[in-house]
């Protein structure tokens, strides 16, 4: 006679090839609730990765323009391009766009409709990056008073109380080219006193506030950090 505790079949667990292995339900939730954990650890380092890319291009292609702003006044007896700014509601965004005249004389390329000398800023689609120098200015493509930029007094610091120029030749600045950063609509990018003073500029990965390339009145290049 077979006693029952031989009749009785042991469970164990599968083996050898071909054999699987069955999670429960909370083994599951476990994993998952750790991989969200893990996504929610690296996510904002791949997006500061991701942002402090985007910068390093800014400051390449500033660069770029910053050559060809010193090549244009080479060939145009020491003058830069002409300022532009627009008081129409509809060409608002529009103000000191890249000029066309880098284009037009083969310093920059030709970019799209509504960006006439290319190198769209990164931060800011559909429009170049930012340019602006004391000297001429054209408002609603018409010439008009200088340019007034605003520089400050102390200009190893760049901060704190300044003045405008708009005579090219009492200028500590020739010119001055910048990115609206990657907020642009941010309070320091908008700043009164931006790209040069340093309070507007951009410093981290995370931060507001404008990315610039300017030049001294010796045609000494600084960039923003």
């Amino acid at each position: 006679m077979i006693s029952n505790r031989q009749s009785k079949t042991t469970k164990r667990p599968p083996s050898g090839p071909g054999a699987s292995f069955a999670f429960s339900l909370v083994e599951l939730l476990v994993v998952i609730a750790i991989i969200a954990v893990l996504a929610a650890l690296l996510l904002p380092a791949l997006a500061r990765g991701k942002e402090k890319a985007k910068v390093a291009r800014v400051h390449g292609e500033l660069h770029c323009i910053g050559l060809a702003l010193d090549m244009y006044a080479s060939d145009n007896g020491g003058n830069f391009p002409p300022v532009r700014v627009n008081c129409n509601t509809d060409l608002r965004l529009d103000w000191c766009e890249l000029p066309v005249e880098l284009a037009n004389q083969g310093y920059l390329a030709h970019g799209p409709a509504g960006m006439d000398a290319d190198l769209q800023d990164v931060f800011n689609p559909d429009h170049t990056y930012k340019y602006a120098a004391p000297g001429p200015q054209l408002l609603n493509g018409r010439p008009t008073a200088n340019y007034e930029l605003w520089e400050p007094t102390n200009m190893a610091a760049m901060s704190g109380g300044g003045q405008y120029f708009t005579d090219p030749k009492l200028s500590p600045i020739r010119w001055v080219v910048w990115s609206l950063g990657p907020q642009p609509d941010s309070a320091k990018s908008q700043d009164t006193y931006a790209p040069l003073n340093s309070e507007s500029w951009y410093t981290h990965a995370g931060d507001t506030g404008v990315i610039a390339l300017y030049a001294g009145s010796d045609g000494t290049q600084f960039k923003t950090p």
